[in-house]
């Protein structure tokens, strides 16, 4: 495992299984995007870690590489219906192999993926949510806790699975639970090692 601290290219990709982008602060060049898509398409391993709202441009950043395969992230933030701030997640009997051991999970803040017409699978998918647009007027971009009217409300997706060529790409939107602080949360680390 390292980081990546230079320009994407087909040589920095050329010893590499997966490469995870986690919200990124910078966007790619049109050069790095096409390198990831060749990567994937010869075998490569893909994982896109989204945050809420764009904050830090993360959104913008990744659906640079994102809509390559056919999907977006929303510059929104997911509360649920009936508590705002839970996200509980009780995995389904039949799963994708990305969450086959994965028990129950709590996210922290998440945004959601637009899959548009992408051919992919919804691993994990939440009802009773609604979404709220990033309110840009604060500093993290996080929406007060109110009903707005343009929000969307019922299911949405939290990660899609899609592929192209030899390769697979995941797109993930809770970019928290990916922190060491909550690496022993029930379910997360059963996450991460799918």
């Amino acid at each position: 495992m390292g980081r990546v601290t230079t320009a994407i290219d087909d040589q920095v990709l050329r010893n590499c299984d997966v490469l995870v982008c986690k919200i990124p602060t910078e966007r790619y060049q049109p050069a790095e995007v096409a390198a990831i898509r060749r990567f994937v398409e010869r075998g490569g391993g893909l994982m896109l870690v989204g945050e809420h709202t764009d904050v830090w441009g993360s959104g913008t950043d990744l659906n640079d590489i994102a809509r390559e395969f056919g999907f977006e992230y929303r510059m929104d933030c997911l509360f649920g219906l009936d508590s705002t701030f839970e996200e509980h997640l009780d995995p389904p009997v039949i799963r994708h192999p990305v969450i086959a051991h994965m028990g129950p999970l709590d996210f922290a803040v998440s945004c959601s993926i637009a899959p548009g017409a992408s051919l992919g699978t919804p691993v994990i998918w939440n009802t009773g949510l609604r979404n709220a647009p990033a309110d840009y007027h604060a500093s993290n971009f996080y929406p007060q806790v109110l009903d707005f009217a343009q929000a969307r409300y019922g299911a949405f997706v939290k990660l899609w699975a899609t592929s192209l060529g030899r390769g697979r790409v995941l797109g993930f939107t809770d970019s928290t639970i990916w922190s060491n602080f909550c690496f022993f949360d029930p379910g997360k680390s059963e996450l991460f090692m799918g």
